[in-house]
């Protein structure tokens, strides 16, 4: 069995998550290959026979340039796959979607894994509640999963069908909260990204990081969202915090209602067993925002630099 783990990861937690999987699978069945989404050809996938394909959660769902790479695959003429995500207290919408394109596609998916971890949003405060997630705890299921997978997409090559498992569930109130945050509707909701040319270097990573190739520091005036998957993680690499804007302000508005329903989310996931907070919620600070912490931090190193 040849396999192939795919995985699209900003801030390293679902590389991370990828890494354990693949320790998994090599324990038990020898070799597993480990790219990055865009490193990955969807028509190149001929010789694997079994396939993972990892990312984290955005808007309740997967991010759109993982849609649009499912969406491009060729027919998988059966090919086993499976799907792992990391997310901040709801997967949402995303194994449901993930597996009716997958379906689509010829493939069947032969598992699925999820995994709590720590969040970077520029408009949430930091920590959040997630921080300090994932645990050794955490990795070792995942772990686990990934030395479970080969066996039981072997298993269901020779005719266990009863192994084959329905997607990760997600309540109603999930599906219809994704259904409002289309590619579309997002371009009309959220205020359109700004470039403070005052603080703006053109050091160069928000271009490189960009996961659709959406900005171009060179051209004249600096290109920026065309296009865009609202991931925003160009605000967060930005050393100098010379992209925000409205969005800002904005976003940390509706930080603490959206707090709620994650806490809530994760208090029932405690009383299950399934999570353990490793900070008090109620030591969140809503009135301090990442992006206004690492501008704070900015202005310091300023003023030392000035005294110094």
């Amino acid at each position: 069995m040849k396999t192939l783990i795919i995985y699209f990861s900003q801030t390293g937690n679902t590389l991370k998550m990828a890494e354990c999987i693949r320790e998994g699978i090599v324990e038990a069945a020898g070799q597993c290959d480990l790219k990055a989404l865009g490193e990955v050809e969807a028509g190149s996938l001929e010789g694997y026979d079994l396939i993972g394909l990892g990312t984290p959660v955005f808007y309740f769902q997967e991010p759109f340039n993982v849609r649009d790479f499912l969406k491009a695959l060729p027919d998988q003429k059966a090919r086993h796959w499976f799907l792992f995500g990391t997310h901040g207290s709801m997967w949402g919408t995303m194994f449901l979607s993930m597996a009716e394109i997958l379906n689509g596609k010829g493939a069947e998916v032969v598992g699925y894994h999820h995994m709590y971890a720590d969040a970077s949003l520029q408009f949430y405060p930091y920590p959040f509640v997630t921080s300090g997630h994932p645990d050794e705890k955490e990795r070792a299921e995942t772990r686990a999963f990934g030395r479970e997978i080969p066996g039981t997409s072997r298993r269901i090559a020779a005719g266990e069908r009863a192994l084959i498992p329905e997607p990760v569930s997600c309540p109603d109130l999930w599906k219809w909260v994704a259904q409002g945050f289309s590619r579309e509707q997002l371009s009309r909701m959220l205020p359109p990204l700004q470039v403070d040319l005052e603080r703006c270097t053109r050091c160069g990573l928000c271009q490189e990081i960009c996961p659709v190739q959406g900005i171009d520091i060179e051209a004249e005036p600096r290109r920026i969202q065309d296009p865009c998957v609202y991931c925003t993680y160009c605000i967060t690499v930005c050393p100098t915090c010379a992209i925000g804007g409205d969005i800002i302000d904005l976003m940390a508005a509706l930080a603490p209602e959206f707090a709620k329903h994650y806490i809530r989310n994760l208090e029932i996931a405690e009383a299950e067993g399934k999570f353990e907070w490793k900070i008090d919620p109620a030591s969140i600070d809503f009135s301090d925002s990442l992006f206004r912490q690492r501008e704070r931090k900015i202005r310091e190193r300023k003023t030392k630099a000035s005294r110094d």
